[in-house]
């Protein structure tokens, strides 16, 4: 907001300063450095600056689309598909059915594959954070998983589950496991380090402590881990699709692709990123509702005093 400078009133004197000439009243006003008076916008510009963020991102989006849109006028629409080329594909896809069963195919897959990975890395990484011996056993295991490139997993997958939903259920899970399990580990180590005598204050038993001490404390590391699992999730669902029978949105991909279909292609890349970001969403609800001492107390949410 522009600030302008403080005055004084100063009395000129006409005897000494005969040419000068004084402004109605007896004293004449002029700025010096001191303390700053914000000065308020008015009228438009007052309701442009309240709303400059999202204004900032719709002329951000806008700016986008037209560029996309005017390269269509020189580009091959073999390489490049316009948005409203990308709109009328996407109409049509909706409409005849094919897009949704697809969306629905890979969100419920999704879905399962996440549920799983959460089961398992939650409740592994709270193992391994409560126990110092499964700590130890399985630390190895973990890292080596880790660092194992996904996409080497499903010809395993294929020969595991066949070329089913079951494979790319197994695969999705088995690549969000990791995310989960390291940050819950890191959590639980975290919470040891800081808040191990408040269960033995209050008398809780074991099992009591993991429940009411560590996993409240592990919370915000887990978030971290879900979206990160999501992120990944994602991937993996679309590789999948892919790899594995050519189902869900993967299997359009892929068939889109190998017939240079390019404005259903780039429709359905508009609907994974949709179907991603409404997991998103799903989950930054779910922190706000049952969980809003995260966003609260992070560092990116503090109100500056």
């Amino acid at each position: 907001m522009a600030r302008e400078p403080a005055s004084i009133a100063v009395p000129i004197d006409s005897a000494r300063y005969p040419g000068e000439v004084s402004p109605p009243g007896p004293d004449w006003v002029i700025p010096v450095i001191g303390e700053a008076r914000p000065r308020t916008a008015a009228g438009p510009w007052a309701w442009v600056v309240a709303h400059r963020d999202p204004i900032a991102k719709a002329l951000a989006v806008a700016a986008f689309l037209a560029v996309w849109q005017a390269s269509g006028a020189f580009l091959n629409s073999i390489f490049v598909s316009t948005p409203s080329a990308t709109a009328a594909a996407l109409a049509s896809l909706v409409g005849n059915g094919q897009l949704p069963g697809a969306f629905l195919r890979s969100l419920l897959e999704m879905a399962g594959g996440l549920c799983a990975a959460c089961v398992i890395g939650i409740g592994v990484g709270l193992l391994m954070g409560r126990v110092r011996l499964v700590e130890r056993a399985l630390e190895p295991l973990v890292a080596f998983g880790n660092a194992t490139p996904s996409i080497a997993l499903l010809p395993v997958m294929e020969v595991w589950f066949g070329i089913d939903t079951a494979a790319r259920v197994a695969f999705i899970t088995v690549i969000c496991t990791w995310p989960l399990l390291v940050n819950t580990y890191a959590g639980v180590r975290a919470v040891r380090g800081r808040y191990t005598d408040v269960g033995v204050a209050f008398g809780l038993s074991g099992w009591r402590q993991t429940w009411q001490v560590y996993l409240p404390g592990t919370m915000p590391f887990i978030f971290v881990g879900l979206r990160i699992a999501l992120a990944v999730g994602a991937v993996g669902m679309i590789l999948g699709g892919q790899e594995i029978g050519q189902a869900g949105l993967g299997g359009l991909t892929a068939n889109f692709g190998s017939y240079s279909e390019t404005a259903d292609l780039v429709a359905t890349i508009v609907t994974t990123t949709a179907l991603a970001m409404l997991l998103f969403a799903a989950f930054r609800q779910l922190q706000a509702w049952r969980f809003p001492w995260i966003a609260a107390t992070s560092a990116g949410r503090r109100r500056s005093k």
